[in-house]
């Protein structure tokens, strides 16, 4: 046989049967987009295995998961989260497992820049001749928030309602013009605590297991941009695919637009940690409404929906670990990621990290939209700020004065930011240490190990 011929299976989670290139089963080719570098647009190229990019989402089993503290994982249903994929009821409240969203097999990712081109690749196989992550199975929280375990003082990630699991800074809100279940923060995730004591909670849970790791981060957004092929995921959400059956577009504005929301809630997480799971493994946008003490829709809030990643974007600051900035004395960034996903995370000890490029100063605090991405280590930070908030990245990125310290990147943007949020989304104004009502940190974990240096696959 030859990659032009065609194989016909059975899919059991789909229910149906299925015709697929004898290429996918040999493992040739990749998934890429690439990006004329000499124009500004966000939008990419489909270049190389038409194939391949298409059912890139199936090959790496994109979607939600339920993992218990071992590390083992089953696939839930990818029309029903409430479903097991094989049948069984599965509950998502944390008595089978944290509700995550991830991969099943582990994979390879390559960026590389040829005449005026950047390309951004993904494989299951190691891409000849490139600079190749290999990238584990690995999981984040199915909502991209963390959600606190008061009881047993540990992060996880469960639709629950219970006063155990009481968002927020643990209390309900005694002030705000939100609805009774908002103030409640009953089913809401967790904030008001600081990027690092996330990873601390997280970590709890034993081997693997973290808050907010940098490296899935820049994962997300990188696929993100190879399957929907644009860099500015706030782009609207077009449901209909190209003539190749491929995606086009983003996934619209994400919760960016409240108003109001000092008075609201005080700045407090504003759609419950369930919005957006009847889509199950969908892509496509959900709408929750945002309700005052009246009862009355303040707000109709858009949940991006990321093949089952609620949103990745838009709602609240993510706090990232395994990552870290240090501010130099003329007030550049220097980024500096772990080298394993498996030691305990110590920001501070840069002497052990792996040093992947700077950010240069800005003249007065403030806001610019990102141009050029550093994604070395996997870094996934700004490196150029010149673009706006339609080209390149789209996304905002803002730097502080500060000429010591150090500064925990946030990043996805939250939920008055508007136009500056995005998955490549940078604020570098936040100690490791700073809690805010708008800052969480997801669980994640990987059984594997993360490692930041590439290495080049033979041609």
């Amino acid at each position: 046989m030859t990659d032009a011929d065609f194989l016909y299976g059975r899919s059991t989670s789909a229910g149906k049967n299925v015709k697929f290139p004898v290429s996918l089963l040999l493992g040739d080719g990749y998934a890429c987009r690439r990006w004329n570098q000499d124009h500004s647009t966000p939008v990419g190229e489909a270049v190389g295995n038409i194939d391949y990019l298409r059912n890139l989402p199936s090959l790496l089993g994109l979607g939600c998961y339920l993992v218990d503290d071992a590390h083992n994982r089953r696939k839930l249903d990818p029309t029903n989260h409430y479903k097991l994929a094989t049948g069984e009821t599965a509950k998502l409240d944390g008595s089978m497992g944290q509700y995550m969203w991830g991969t099943r097999t582990p994979f390879y990712i390559a960026i590389w820049n040829e005449g005026s081109y950047l390309y951004k690749a993904a494989s299951l196989k190691p891409i000849p001749g490139k600079e190749n992550y290999r990238i584990p199975i690995f999981s984040v929280a199915a909502g991209h928030a963390g959600i606190m375990d008061r009881t047993n003082d540990k992060l996880c990630s469960v639709i629950n309602t219970a006063a155990q699991y009481r968002g927020g800074n643990g209390a309900a809100l005694t002030s705000g013009n939100a609805s009774a279940d908002n103030l409640s923060m009953l089913g809401y995730p967790a904030t008001q605590m600081g990027t690092s004591t996330f990873e601390a909670k997280a970590a709890k849970r034993g081997t693997g297991w973290g808050a907010g790791w940098g490296w899935i981060e820049t994962v997300i957004e990188i696929l993100f941009e190879i399957i929907m092929g644009t860099q500015h995921c706030q782009t609207a959400y077009n449901a209909t695919k190209d003539a190749n059956g491929l995606y086009q577009g983003g996934l619209g504005s994400g919760v960016s637009g409240m108003p109001s929301w000092s008075e609201f809630n005080g700045l407090y997480p504003v759609v419950p940690y369930s919005a957006g799971v009847e889509l199950a493994d969908g892509v496509g946008v959900v709408n929750y409404p945002v309700k005052n003490s009246a009862g009355t829709t303040v707000y109709t809030a858009p949940i991006p929906v990321f093949f089952g990643l609620k949103n990745p974007y838009g709602h609240l600051w993510v706090g990232k670990n395994r990552i870290i900035a240090k501010k130099a004395s003329d007030g550049s960034y220097d980024f500096y990621v772990a080298k394993s996903s498996k030691t305990v995370w110590d920001y501070s000890d840069t002497a052990n990290m792996l040093y992947v490029g700077s950010l240069a100063a800005r003249a007065e605090a403030g806001w610019d939209y990102i141009s050029k991405m550093n994604f070395n280590g996997l870094a996934g930070v700004p490196s150029e700020c010149a673009g706006t908030s339609s080209t390149f990245y789209a996304d905002g990125v803002y730097r502080d004065v500060a000429t010591s310290g150090f500064r925990s990147p946030l990043g996805s943007g939250y939920a008055y930011s508007g136009g500056h949020d995005g998955l490549a989304y940078f604020n570098g104004n936040g100690a490791p240490s700073t809690a805010h009502a708008h800052l969480s940190s997801p669980l994640c974990e990987t059984p594997d190990d993360f490692d930041p240096v590439p290495f080049v696959a033979a041609a």
